[in-house]
């Protein structure tokens, strides 16, 4: 038999009020009762007798004390749950006390930092202290929480389970999911959580799109001239659009593709600079791409465009963005040449994640990074990412090339 509404309110305000402490009260928990009747929306007479009825015989039971008018004695005035009775009403509601609660979180952080990290052993070893002294002051970190250890335990395995594989390039991200023990959309439907995670366990933002995945048919946003020409002799001529989102089925369709720009500049950040440097690019002499890491639709559009076509990129230039400029020169035999990407102080010094750290000797040690070695070097040799986000410069100052 389900609980009466009125003692599911009551459970439900007693849940807010103390439920999720830690510490024992040291007052019963008491409340009125026609308020408590309003709030769980019992307003009839004859509902209202019906419950004063329940109440009675709970109070008979000796799980709740009710208090009554001083004359009229068949009128509730207040309604108290004692503390020796509040285990009796948690369980009636299958609740867990939360000191239970941290108790089994503390030893899933334990079980987690006992296994450790394959990849990156310091930085989980340093996640978990974090989590465990989080835990014991009754305090979550997002979005690892105590309260919810089955959730715990299953964001602790997704995290490590990512971070412990150098997943391949292109990985389909729902072929990851699987991989990883989800279903096909797990990892699309929680990406802002897991997000939340690897971001967690290194100290700055890890999109998935950087381990390597990608969606089930990607695409390029354009703007500028650009021409498919395809096999039978059909061409579609995207000239003279504002921004073009072609997918990857028409690039890979396309036999070969034409540009009246003379040149082709990749933008990073798509939301922003991307459409300041559209808006700027007016005499359309600019061929102008967003792309972070290279999808199987942006690597179409390199293959098929002129071999002769000059390309830059612009992307930011913390450890994160170097990395990209190096999978964009290792997708395309053309010359990648960076653009405007240069260290800049910031205000305040702005420290290496752990992230960061495990990147630089790669990226040092790259030959297709020779180029711009001294540019990576001075974040090493000052630990400091500085101003790093392209944003941070602004609109373009000119219309059309170099946009200076």
């Amino acid at each position: 038999m389900n609980p009466p509404a009125w003692l599911a309110q009551l459970h439900r305000q007693w849940h807010a009020g103390r439920g999720q402490h830690l510490t024992a009260s040291s007052r019963d928990f008491t409340r009125d009762w026609v308020g408590l009747l309003e709030r769980a929306g019992i307003t009839s007479a004859e509902d209202q007798a019906t419950a004063a009825r329940e109440a009675e015989a709970l109070a008979k039971a000796g799980h709740l004390v009710l208090k009554r008018h001083r004359y009229r004695t068949y009128l509730i005035e207040r309604v108290t749950l004692p503390l020796a009775q509040e285990p009796w009403l948690r369980e009636l509601f299958g609740g867990t006390a939360s000191h239970v609660l941290q108790a089994a979180s503390l030893e899933i952080v334990a079980e987690f930092a006992t296994g450790g990290h394959r990849r990156f052993p310091n930085e989980w070893a340093t996640l978990c202290e974090a989590l465990r002294q989080a835990f014991s002051s009754a305090r979550s970190l997002h979005p690892f929480g105590w309260r919810h250890p089955p959730t715990l335990r299953r964001m602790l395995d997704i995290t490590l389970k990512l971070s412990e594989r150098d997943w391949p390039p292109d990985t389909l991200i729902r072929a990851a999911s699987v991989a990883i023990g989800l279903d096909s959309k797990g990892l699309e439907r929680h990406r802002r959580t897991i997000e939340s995670g690897l971001a967690r366990l290194f100290g700055t933002a890890v999109p998935l799109k950087s381990l390597g995945f990608v969606g089930g048919e990607s695409h390029v946003e354009l703007h500028g001239p650009v021409c498919l020409h395809f096999a039978d002799g059909r061409v579609h001529d995207f000239d003279g659009l504002t921004n073009v989102l072609i997918s990857e089925a028409d690039l890979a369709r396309c036999s070969v593709i034409s540009t009246t720009a003379e040149r082709l500049l990749t933008i990073e950040n798509r939301k922003t600079t991307f459409r300041q440097f559209a808006a700027a690019n007016r005499d359309r002499r600019t061929l102008l791409a967003a792309t972070s890491f290279p999808t199987p639709a942006f690597r179409e559009l390199l293959g098929k465009l002129p071999p002769a076509l000059s390309h830059y990129h612009f992307g930011d230039t913390d450890p994160a963005g170097w990395h990209i400029l190096l999978k964009l020169r290792e997708a395309t035999p053309r010359r990648v040449l960076s653009f405007h990407m240069r260290w800049r102080p910031a205000t305040a010094p702005n420290p290496l994640t752990p992230y960061d750290r495990q990147l630089l000797p790669k990226l040092l040690e790259a030959p297709l990074l020779a180029d711009v070695r001294a540019e990576i070097l001075a974040i090493a040799e000052r630990s400091d990412r500085g101003d790093f986000e392209q944003e941070s410069l602004g609109p373009p100052a000119v219309d059309g090339w170099p946009f200076r």
